[in-house]
């Protein structure tokens, strides 16, 4: 016995992973999402930074300068609340979009289009405790929470690199005034989110690798699940057999149909018969139908029973049922001797 046969040694097939993404498994990666994120972030920030910043700047005025008039009744404040909270939906809408795009995007770049229904269905067992318990403690679930930690401490590392190259700068804000200081602010955050965005970028494209690796090697199947994919694919003998037998008889069944339409049945008396069919207007006489013993017969019965002459060429019947499928013109080889019995069917017709 194989000792290989119980091993998934081999690469999943196309109907192994179409199955697997319609169940809803499919290559998952939640490092790229959170890069797209944050380019989103760091692109929005570039095209509306100044006009965000202005906006912030605003509102600490208004804040610093607000009215006592203001909180003196609740008519007033509603107002007051109001109006900033149509500020603050205005100058955030733009990150909002921006960031659920890219968390889109990031998803299917990894998963592609997917759905899924069976996946959507309820299942008792994925609110069993214990199966909670389980995954909680699992190997998977340690090895997530150690790629965790090492994400956080990395890029924990490249934040505390920057901001201690930033030390000095960061001192000096106490100096400036209330627009130098959003400004000063907003360069620094913007230069974070740069080496995070290249780290992250970096995790995520080692992370997706790993992932789609992961995904065909958990889906690798044994030597004996292909060759059963394969039976079930290409089927039994039998029932192959069945198949090719009742293709043969409809084309049989089709050509038989042509004799009617032949002008003259070649026979070798009990062996083989030809019909052959002619009009000027082809290039080459055309044989309709061939058939060696029970075909031989059938086909001689059709053509006695509408009338289509049976001549007994032995040699040029046997000629032609060697050389030429039904369907096919007579080759130049064989134009004489067919010619010769088209033409003595013409004239007896012709005395009749």
């Amino acid at each position: 016995m194989d000792k290989g046969a119980g091993e998934k040694t081999e690469k999943p097939s196309g109907k192994r992973i179409r199955k697997a993404r319609g169940e809803g498994q499919v290559p998952q990666s939640q490092e790229l999402p959170s890069a797209m994120i944050i380019i989103a972030i760091m692109l929005t920030l570039w095209l509306t930074g100044p006009e965000l910043l202005r906006w912030i700047r605003g509102e600490l005025i208004l804040g610093i300068n607000c009215k006592t008039s203001v909180f003196q009744g609740p008519d007033a404040f509603m107002d007051f609340a109001k109006a900033r909270l149509v500020g603050f939906t205005l100058a955030i809408t733009p990150m909002f979009l921006a960031i659920t795009v890219a968390a889109i995007v990031g998803s299917i770049t990894v998963t592609g289009l997917n759905f899924a229904p069976s996946a959507l269905k309820f299942q008792l067992n994925n609110i069993s405790p214990v199966k909670g318990i389980s995954n909680l403690f699992s190997t998977q679930a340690l090895m997530n929470l150690a790629i965790s930690v090492v994400k956080l401490t990395v890029l924990s590392i490249v934040v505390y690199i920057y901001l201690r190259d930033k030390m000095d700068d960061l001192a000096t804000l106490r100096w400036l005034g209330a627009a130098e200081i959003l400004a000063s602010i907003a360069s620094l955050v913007f230069g974070i989110l740069i080496r995070l965005a290249i780290a992250v970028c970096i995790i995520a494209a080692v992370d997706v690798i790993y992932q789609k690796w992961k995904y065909i090697h958990d889906l690798k199947m044994t030597r004996q699940e292909v060759k059963q994919e394969r039976k079930e694919e290409e089927g039994s003998p039998e029932i192959k057999r069945k198949i090719r037998t009742m293709q043969f008889e409809m084309a049989m069944k089709r050509m038989l149909q042509e004799v009617p339409k032949a002008n003259v049945v070649i026979v070798n008396p009990t062996h083989v018969a030809v019909a052959i069919k002619y009009d000027p207007k082809m290039s080459a006489p055309l044989v309709v139908a061939k058939g060696p013993d029970h075909l031989c017969e059938k086909i001689k019965e059709i053509a006695r029973s509408h009338g289509i002459p049976i001549i007994h060429r032995p040699e040029l019947a046997r000629a032609i049922f060697g050389t030429v499928e039904a369907g096919q013109p007579i080759p130049e080889a064989l134009y004489v001797a067919v010619a010769e019995v088209l033409a003595m069917i013409y004239r007896l017709r012709k005395r009749l």
